[in-house]
């Protein structure tokens, strides 16, 4: 009998993943690589994903640290060519840098507005972009971009326009690739979080008043684990979604659901 857990292994596959110095972006390298893929680490805090990339190593898998600020097109296009040249074809992008506002007020300005936009939206196409250039070449490839609870529904948090804008954007820019690329080999989909811990989250989640907020707003009572990102990333990222594409998968604890 075939052993169906064999459709999420990566083994003899590279993935990049941006936005991987902390938070979700960290936990995705190492669960990539923990599937077999060997991994590009790309951020802009180059300590932190040499660090992992040595954990990884430490731990028997393959890893790369690359300093790369996704808004600056050199840098990508960079981060590209160091993969390609550590480890060959590139079949995975976990397309995962972003950044939330820094002012808290009554209303952003059009100046953070524009910084998340070039982060969050611009530089995640950019990035897609220039791996799909390579994918297109080998014949195929497998991107994920991480959408949010927050592209799918209003806030009801800090006023955060640009982060719902860019996250909702996100999700229509994963259908819009994937039906592009489909004919050549590419398959674009997206994970949608709801509230899990991050640099980005911990003035929610490590406060009672944002755990209140969010346990009475999710219907499992409590922020996720990033343990409980795991087997939608691989699902996403493996051949066990080979007949997916476009698709927003969402790991929200019933947050959408309501």
């Amino acid at each position: 009998m075939e052993d169906p857990t064999r459709l999420f292994r990566l083994d003899g596959r590279t993935a990049i993943v941006t936005g991987a110095s902390s938070g979700l972006g960290a936990s995705f390298g190492w669960t990539l690589a923990a599937a077999g893929a060997r991994v590009v680490l790309a951020a802009r805090r180059t300590e932190r994903i040499e660090a992992l990339a040595e954990r990884i190593a430490a731990a028997g898998g393959e890893a790369a640290a690359v300093r790369c600020d996704v808004t600056v097109d050199s840098e990508v296009q960079a981060l590209v060519a160091a993969a390609v040249e550590r480890f060959g074809p590139v079949q995975i992008l976990a397309n995962n840098a972003g950044v939330a506002p820094e002012e808290d007020g009554p209303i952003e300005s059009a100046d953070s507005f524009r910084r998340v936009v070039a982060v969050n939206l611009t530089g995640a196409y950019c990035c897609a972009r220039e791996v799909a250039a390579v994918m297109l070449e080998q014949g195929g490839g497998n991107i994920i971009n991480t959408a949010s609870i927050s592209g799918l529904v209003a806030g009801d948090g800090p006023d955060t326009p640009s982060y719902t804008a860019t996250k909702g954007a996100i999700v229509s820019l994963t259908r819009e690739l994937a039906v592009r690329w489909a004919g050549r080999g590419i398959r674009v989909n997206a994970l949608a979080p709801g509230y899990f811990p991050t640099e980005m989250t911990e003035s929610e989640i490590e406060t009672d008043d944002g755990l209140r907020f969010i346990g009475e707003r999710t219907p499992l009572g409590r922020p996720g684990r990033v343990d409980e990102l795991q087997g939608a990333l691989l699902y996403l990222a493996s051949d066990a979604s080979s007949y997916v594409t476009g698709h927003t998968l969402v790991v929200d604890g019933g947050w959408t659901a309501r």
